[in-house]
C-alpha cells in the first residue's frame, strides 16, 4: 500500500473561530463550538463544509470532526480540508490518533499555534483507499453511538 506524506499545510486551511455574541440566540439552530464542546446555538453558520476542529486554547488535546453547519468561537480552530488529498472523515481519525498536548506552547493555558500545527505531517493513502478504510470505522463509530444512547436511557 502506497503513501504520501504531507504536512498538515497541505491538507487543510486552518481557521480561526470568531465571536459569537452577534450570532448567539435561543432561536438559533447553528451549534457554537468552543473547546470545552457545545456553548450554544448561532443563527449563521461560520461555515459549513465536513471540518476538523482542533482546539486552540484550554482544551487542545482531542479533536471533533463537524459535518453540519457550525460556529467556532475564538478558542478553538476549524480547517477547510484539502478534499483532493484527504477525507475529512478520514483526517479527523488521523488526527485523533495524535496527542496534541505535546504540542503546548502555553505557560498556564494549554494553547496551539497554526506555525506548529501546519509542520505536523501524516502519512496519506489514496482516496479509494481512505474509503475503504472509513468503511471498517464508520459502523463501528455508529454503534458506539448506539450502545452509548442505550447506556444513557437505561440511567435516565
Amino acid at each position: 500500500m502506497k503513501y504520501r506524506r504531507y504536512a498538515l499545510s497541505e491538507l487543510v486551511s486552518i481557521k480561526y473561530g470568531k465571536n459569537q455574541k452577534k450570532v448567539l440566540s435561543v432561536d438559533g439552530t447553528i451549534p457554537i463550538y468552543g473547546t470545552g464542546g457545545l456553548m450554544g446555538y448561532a443563527t449563521e453558520a461560520l461555515y459549513s463544509q465536513p471540518s476538523v476542529l482542533i482546539g486552540r486554547k484550554g482544551s487542545i488535546g482531542k479533536v471533533k470532526y463537524v459535518d453540519h453547519p457550525f460556529w467556532t468561537v475564538d478558542t478553538l480552530f476549524y480547517t477547510v480540508v484539502n478534499r483532493d488529498i484527504v477525507i475529512p472523515k478520514y483526517l479527523y481519525y488521523i488526527m485523533s490518533q495524535i496527542d496534541l498536548n505535546t504540542y503546548n506552547e502555553g505557560t498556564t493555558i494549554p494553547s496551539l499555534r497554526t506555525e506548529t500545527l501546519n509542520r505536523l505531517e501524516f502519512d496519506i493513502p489514496s482516496i479509494d483507499r481512505q474509503k475503504e478504510i472509513l468503511s471498517y470505522l464508520e459502523p463501528i463509530d455508529e454503534k458506539i453511538v448506539l450502545n452509548s444512547a442505550i447506556n444513557n436511557n437505561l440511567v435516565a
